[in-house]
């Protein structure tokens, strides 16, 4: 009784958000006021969903407004989604994980994040036994509620490709957010797909197309009611009209940003819009309003300690000192944007220390491959060799069989001799698959390791650091650093257990085939060995670089294979077509752009992987060939050519089928059918 009471006292502080207007539910976030009373609320509450949806609405809260507390209610969140086994709820967590990650800069796990949100999300049926769909859709219907959730992670994926610079990659996500919205319905959706495509065709220097989607955000945000982002696209059309040259148009909408911003606690945004009408009244000689506008930013960004937004406040304030003759408060100012730029320097140097163990690594596993190519070479010589020679030995036993009746043993041990070689060699192939694999998860696996060799070294730096300020009895700097320090310890163990996770891969992948069928899911196999294919072949040529375009069905789902052999054949398949794409782009072909695509697809009882480059295609005279022992067009020691009749031995013991599309200059595709 007390749990349930706790319950209703809970969703009885949660009405006044969930009330107002037509917006949908999903995208209500707490006041300061309603985030106080959430935070004593999460603290006495025992029921576990109650809890989740807390942590969600303070995640939410503190979303843009101090990410670091965000990201660690969205984290509680999640574990308690996976505890209560509520699947849609995860996907959600994942994708707020996803944007926190991407809006702190650490774009490789906001994309593992948002990929798995994505995934989670975008299967049917997780949402049987959903606790409380209305929450993440006003209508309560469950499958909206997951539809929303997996619009709202391909909505964080095209604003992670944006931040990276990926821009027309990021248009397609949003456009395929509008597409899923014409089922939703969602205006509030609307505007933020509206105002992140306008990001993106900023990206592309593309103003008249960027001004057109920041004036629908902002009108969809005002029929929708949710206006978080409304001082954001004021901003962004300010910066527009500003780089048009019309300075009053871009005062008047920068003004209305921090006004905006100020309404919708959005101080981030804010300190943006004060930021930037303090540059412009710098370049018109406005001095005074400098000052104002700057001091305002800068009191912005340290109540939120906005290290880049920092660097700014202070070196517009430096030159505006400078150009009234003030050099003493110029030099203070400068020397604090010097020495935030040279915080920043940290994490260069982290960089720096990665890009060294990383190109040791490589060196390492080009000189590993090598060694096995070399080995396999030998094994291949060997092995034609000792075939010629059984050859001759079985003729001449054959021959003399009706006199020499004891002959027949000695070739059955000639033929359990060849049997033997010819699996040596087998194995052989598949040992060089692994290396593939294992130059792949070197690169994987190098990221985090270096974070723990280098955030400790880091700390030590800092404790010492931290000795010096105590000596001079400065607690608050001594304080300070020793912040810092926690920092990079919780950094540190991040990325342990990161690593500790691929390995745990690894060890996966390596381990010897147990012949079980299991149930697999295809996409999640398929995109996972194309990445692991793309960097083995960057290990051994880090200059290469290649686009890999995907285009997984949802609907292909689970198929009862082997795992372990269904993933050396994507392997091949993925390396086969590297290579391809890589011997062109070596031929000098002008505006030549290497590309891979991969599509799955599921039809009646058949789950089909569609593998495509845009190579030299294979010739037809060989095309017959391809799939027999020992046949390979690569030059000598760099292929054995058993890769793709290993490859149509393990599709045939599943009962599948693989065809060859090809076309010369154009490129080749291997599709590959498996039964459901």
């Amino acid at each position: 009784m007390k749990k349930a009471r706790q319950h209703i006292y809970v969703l009885f502080l949660l009405m006044p958000i969930w009330s107002a207007g037509q917006l949908n539910i999903y995208w209500k976030e707490p006041t300061i006021a309603q985030a106080d009373s959430l935070k004593q609320v999460l603290a006495k509450t025992t029921n576990d969903t109650a809890s989740m949806y807390l942590n969600r609405q303070l995640g939410m809260h503190y979303q843009e407004k101090t990410r670091t507390v965000s990201m660690s209610y969205y984290q509680a969140m999640l574990g308690l989604a996976r505890k209560v086994k509520q699947q849609v709820w995860e996907a959600e967590a994942m994708s707020r994980i996803g944007y926190m990650y991407t809006a702190t800069y650490e774009y490789a796990e906001g994309l593992r994040a948002l990929s798995q949100a994505q995934a989670l999300a975008e299967q049917s049926g997780i949402e049987r036994g959903i606790w409380k769909p209305e929450l993440l859709q006003s209508g309560g219907d469950p499958h909206l509620a997951r539809l929303t959730v997996f619009a709202g992670a391909v909505q964080h994926l095209g604003i992670l490709h944006s931040f990276a610079g990926d821009y027309p990659r990021s248009i397609a996500y949003h456009q395929q957010v509008r597409k899923l919205n014409e089922t939703l319905q969602d205006q509030a959706l609307a505007s933020l797909s509206y105002l992140n495509t306008g990001e993106a065709y900023n990206g592309l220097n593309k103003p008249d197309s960027a001004k057109r989607s920041f004036l629908h955000s902002v009108e969809y945000a005002e029929k929708s009611g949710h206006r978080v982002y409304t001082g954001l696209a004021y901003y962004f059309i300010g910066k527009i009209c500003e780089k048009e040259g019309n300075s009053e148009e871009a005062k008047k909408y920068y003004r209305k940003s921090y006004i905006a911003n100020i309404e919708m606690e959005s101080p981030d945004f804010e300190g943006m819009a004060y930021q930037a009408l303090a540059d412009m009244a710098l370049n018109s000689r406005q001095i005074d309003s400098s000052f104002f506008y700057s001091r305002k930013a800068l009191s912005i960004y340290n109540v939120i300690n906005d290290t880049l937004g920092l660097i700014g406040a202070n070196n517009s304030l430096s030159a505006a000192y400078g150009s009234s003759g003030q050099t003493d408060s110029a030099y203070y100012f400068l020397k604090k944007t010097l020495d935030f730029k040279n915080g920043l320097n940290k994490e260069e140097r982290v960089k720096v220390f990665q890009s060294i163990g990383l190109n040791e690594q490589i060196k390492v596993q080009e000189l590993e491959a090598a060694q096995l190519r070399t080995q396999t070479k030998i094994r291949t010589y060997s092995f034609i060799g000792g075939i010629i020679v059984l050859l001759l030995f079985s003729a001449f036993f054959y021959r003399n069989y009706q006199r020499q009746r004891k002959d027949k043993a000695i070739i059955e041990k000639s033929y359990a001799d060849l049997k033997a070689t010819q699996s040596q060699l087998i194995q052989s192939e598949k040992m060089a698959s692994l290396g593939e694999l294992t130059a792949g998860i070197a690169h994987e696996i190098q990221n985090p390791l270096n974070f723990v060799n280098n955030f400790s070294e880091l700390s030590a730096e800092l404790i010492d650091e931290m000795n010096e300020e105590l000596n001079k009895g400065d607690i608050g700097e001594a304080k300070s650093i020793s912040a810092d320090i926690k920092q990079n310890l919780e950094k540190i163990n991040h990325h342990g257990k990161r690593a500790d996770a691929i390995v745990k891969g690894m060890l996966q992948h390596s381990r010897t085939s147990s012949g079980q069928k299991e149930p697999t899911d295809i996409n999640e196999l398929t995109d996972e060995y194309l990445r692991l294919s793309y960097h083995g072949i960057r290990a051994k040529d880090k200059n290469f670089n290649a686009t890999m375009e995907t285009n997984f069905e949802p609907a292909t789902g689970k198929a009862s294979i082997i795992p372990q052999d269904i993933g050396r054949v994507l392997l091949n398949l993925f390396n086969n077509a590297f290579y391809a794409v890589k011997e062109k782009m070596e031929q000098s072909h002008p505006g030549y752009r290497p590309t891979i695509s991969v599509n799955t697809s599921r039809i009646n009882d058949k789950i089909t992987i569609s593998v495509k480059d845009n190579g030299n295609g294979i010739p037809r005279n060989i095309i017959d060939k391809v799939f027999q022992p020992f046949f390979t067009t690569k030059p000598t020691g760099q292929g054995t050519g058993l890769g793709l009749s290993l490859t149509y031995d393990i599709v045939k013991a599943h009962g599948g089928d693989i065809k060859i599309e090809t076309k010369e200059q154009e490129g080749t595709i291997f599709h590959i059918e498996l039964p459901f």
